[in-house]
């Protein structure tokens, strides 16, 4: 018997004879005997074959092996503990500090192979001061799915240790169903961490968790209600939208914001409920459902919310000219279309819209201020004074438009904007075969300021640049159409005896005195007539 049962030596080595085979208990003495051997292979057989036997004699022994200097003989170890079952509970415990990742991992299945006798001290384990012990006891509680450790698990949620609170979320989404409750009541727990985790717990768990969350939002805890929107948000599922909506009336704006953000998080699923929304008698929900549709950025949207710049109710039109500059390109054509409203309002919020977009607007606001009807252009000039700097270089590049009135308004919308890169082409432009188009590009000019005072000094010397002649005191000649009046209908520009100095006479007089004084009255134009945009 005993040449039989030395099973490992240099001839036999990982070689295992009938006995273990049979699981015969006349094997353990000398198996227990090979795990001193020198060789670690050896010592690895004699585990894998101890644990195949399962006899209570072999757990001090395989206790022993877990701090076998061989990591290949510490992993049979746990893997043999686990198939003797209750008595190796603690050495598995124990193992989860190990410095191995297998070995510790390996405690973990052998544990969970244990099941339910482990539940208890496991438990207990969550409570342990190392860490490593706390975050394994509480992923293997995951594994077995006991429904006892639901409570720990949530307590655990607020553990020091980022990976016991990560491990705690796991298993109780592995334990499913029977979480669901208790992780909805943690949301209303003092503590915050807690809060979050069970958040956490309830998205991993997903669909199942949808209709107690729902239920949740009618809680009076507005951290139930905030955190239930939030997690129903992460889900996505479809069931929760007339919920979410309807939490847009809720009194918390925490709530209310968190609904917007679910919903947006929903994306495409929620459009539909959401333009519905826009017609709701609850004025928060029609609110909100515009910000959202603004945040989903569906171009389904966008003719709705153009209907709601009809509004009567202010801040309505207001979020529906939000959500539309949200939604960009796919609104610019049906809000230029609402620039030949009549309604004024639609007007004025269509302009707004557009500005906010912005630059995917100012090509085909350009074209509208070909259109024959004033009211048209004016429309489409606000919106890109709106739009600004990203205008800049398509209205430059229009200046030289055979169409004067569109060269009349460029040069208008330059001079509000006021970049410096208009200043080559708006001096350009007082050459312009047009009077009105070289009275607002010195306007335009004025509005610039200090900026273009060089490059308007070197067009006073240049002998194409047009100006009437004047005299000692700075007078001009001959009548010419002036500018509308400060103050009057349809100009926000001051009478400008400069701009009644541009014709097609070559300036006559060179005297220094002359070109200064006309140079000081450029210079002094835009400080000295403060004006505001339209």
């Amino acid at each position: 018997m005993g040449s039989r049962c030395m099973l490992f030596n240099e001839r036999y080595k990982g070689v295992h004879m009938s006995p273990v085979r049979m699981k015969d208990e006349r094997a353990v003495e000398p198996l227990i005997a090979a795990l001193k051997d020198a060789d670690p292979q050896v010592r690895q057989n004699a585990v894998e074959a101890l644990g195949k036997i399962k006899d209570i004699r072999s757990i001090e022994p395989l206790i022993a092996a877990l701090k076998d200097s061989d990591s290949d003989v510490r992993w049979n170890a746990i893997w043999a503990l686990g198939e003797i079952g209750v008595p190796a509970i603690e050495p598995l415990i124990a193992a989860f500090k190990d410095e191995d990742a297998r070995v510790r991992e390996s405690s973990v299945w052998a544990l969970s192979e244990i099941g339910e006798p482990a539940v208890e001290r496991l438990i207990e384990s969550l409570k342990h001061g190392n860490p490593q012990i706390r975050w394994h006891a509480a992923e293997t509680l995951g594994e077995i799915k006991d429904t006892r450790a639901i409570e720990p698990l949530i307590a655990a949620l607020k553990d020091e240790d980022s990976r016991v609170r990560e491990n705690a979320v796991f298993s109780l989404r592995e334990i499913g169903l029977a979480s669901i409750a208790p992780l909805i009541a943690a949301l209303k727990d003092e503590d915050m961490l807690i809060r979050e985790h069970a958040v956490w717990a309830l998205m991993e768990i997903g669909t199942p968790a949808v209709d107690p969350l729902i239920n949740a939002l009618k809680y009076g805890d507005i951290r139930v209600r905030e955190t239930a929107v939030r997690a129903l948000g992460e889900i996505k599922d479809p069931r929760a939208i007339d919920a979410l909506i309807n939490a847009f009336k809720d009194e918390h704006t925490r709530v209310r914001e968190h609904a917007v953000a679910s919903l947006w998080r929903m994306g495409d699923l929620a459009v539909d409920p959401l333009i519905s929304a826009l017609e709701s008698e609850d004025s928060n929900i029609r609110y909100k459902a515009a910000e959202t549709l603004g945040r989903i950025r569906s171009p389904k949207a966008v003719e709705p919310l153009i209907a709601a710049l009809r509004s009567e109710d202010t801040r309505m039109r207001e979020n529906a000219v939000w959500a539309l500059g949200k939604i960009g390109t796919p609104a610019v054509e049906p809000l230029i279309a609402n620039l030949r409203e009549e309604d004024p309002r639609v007007q004025e919020n269509a302009v707004w819209a557009l500005g906010k977009i912005g630059t995917p607007a100012v090509e085909p606001l350009i074209t509208t201020l070909k259109e024959g009807n004033p009211k048209v252009q004016e429309n489409a000039v606000w919106a890109l004074g709106k739009i600004g700097t990203p205008a800049v270089e398509l209205l430059i590049a229009n200046l030289k438009d055979e169409n004067h009135t569109v060269r009349e308004h460029i040069i208008e919308i330059l001079g509000k904007i006021k970049d410096p890169r208009a200043i080559e082409p708006l001096i350009a432009a007082l050459r312009d075969e047009d009077p009105r188009v070289r009275e607002n590009a010195v306007w335009a000019l004025g509005k610039i300021g200090s900026a273009s005072v060089d490059l308007l000094i070197e067009a006073l010397k240049d002998s194409n640049t047009y100006f009437r002649k004047r005299d000692k005191q700075g007078n001009c000649h001959n009548d010419k159409k002036e500018f509308p009046q400060e103050g009057s209908k349809g100009s926000d520009r001051p009478q400008s005896d400069l701009g009644n100095c541009l014709t097609e006479d070559k300036y006559e007089d060179d005297e220094p005195d002359q070109q200064s004084d006309l140079l000081i009255f450029i210079h002094g134009h835009n400080s000295e007539h403060s004006l505001s945009d339209r």
